[in-house]
């Protein structure tokens, strides 16, 4: 695959990259081309070339929420990491965000300023784009609830401003799926960053006794079968502490499976179907995937000249 001169001459460009290093879980493949804009300019630039050229690629955040296979990717990756702007959006509390932007310094900006509503996102691998593509959350409180606006691409590099309310998101839904999220405007409110420090400890203290933060993992496996919950239900086929190779489901929580060390994606794959067939046998539930799995021959995304959907929103999006 070659890419168009222009890129090579205008952008960071690195050839035959693994992936797995890039990810949380550690497992992967390579990919031809990584792209990793500086700004939103060079992010215009890289979507609008590559889609001029009929170049698929997908997008690469903080590397969570994702799966890549052993053999890899066919497509160029975007990787956003390094758009990690915060700016203040007017005077009444709204903060736009570029999509590189890990959720971690999202939530310790927002503390130092006085501005509350982003605590729940603490503990949550990831960066801002992927987050708004697949509407981040818990227990707590969720990305979308925040949301009023969000800034996409056009296959063309045009910038196109999405507004959007709590009430265009749900569980694991978001209008963004598939969008090239340029940035985010989150809507917060004025409080005592002490409040704020005590509510995000609070959060946190409550993750780490239940989810195995510090191990590598994609972060949640599945989907929840509403009202059930998958850890849950994994559980209860037996499954806690089940490994494949280097894979493994936490004996914290079991929707969660980490890499105990030397895992392949294969691994992890031959995991994720002995889990769904003994959850299936024990319960008649089907887990459905909340990671999103990349592989060679799959659909990859890419942005159609003169053929996006509404808002400006590609087939596929961001991983967190």
């Amino acid at each position: 695959m070659r890419l168009p001169p222009g890129l090579h001459a205008s952008l960071l460009v690195r050839r035959q990259v693994e992936l797995g290093p890039l990810t949380t879980l550690g497992v992967g493949g390579p990919a031809p081309w990584v792209v990793e804009p500086r700004s939103r300019d060079e992010l215009a630039l890289a979507v609008a070339g590559l889609s001029a050229a009929g170049l698929a690629f997908r997008l690469l955040g903080g590397g969570s929420n994702l799966l890549v296979g052993d053999e890899g990717v066919d497509e160029v990756v975007i990787r956003t990491w390094r758009l990690t702007a915060l700016e203040p959006e007017g005077s009444d509390g709204q903060l736009r965000a570029e999509a590189g932007l890990p959720l971690s310094r999202l939530v310790a900006r927002c503390q130092a300023r006085g501005l509350a509503g982003a605590e729940c996102l603490i503990g949550i691998p990831g960066t801002v784009g992927g987050a708004v593509a697949g509407n981040a959350g818990g227990a707590h409180g969720s990305i979308g609830d925040r949301l009023v606006s969000v800034t996409v691409l056009e296959a063309d590099g045009r910038l196109r401003r999405v507004p959007c309310a709590p009430a265009d998101f749900g569980y694991r839904r978001s209008p963004f799926r598939g969008a090239v999220v340029v940035e985010a405007t989150l809507a917060l409110r004025p409080d005592s960053p002490r409040a704020i420090r005590d509510r995000m400890r609070a959060i946190h203290a409550a993750k780490r006794a239940s989810q195995p933060l510090t191990a590598a993992s994609a972060g949640c496996m599945f989907k929840n079968p509403a009202p059930h919950s998958s850890g849950r239900l994994i559980d209860a086929a037996g499954c806690k502490g089940l490994a494949v190779g280097g894979a493994r489901v936490s004996e914290r929580h079991a929707n969660f499976f980490v890499n105990a060390g030397g895992a392949a994606a294969r691994d992890v794959l031959a995991l994720i179907e002995r889990v769904r067939a003994e959850v299936a046998r024990t319960s008649g539930h089907q887990l459905e995937l909340e990671v999103e799995v990349w592989g060679r021959g799959g659909a990859a995304p890419r942005l159609a000249r003169g053929s996006a959907p509404a808002a400006g929103i590609a087939p596929s999006g961001p991983t967190r």
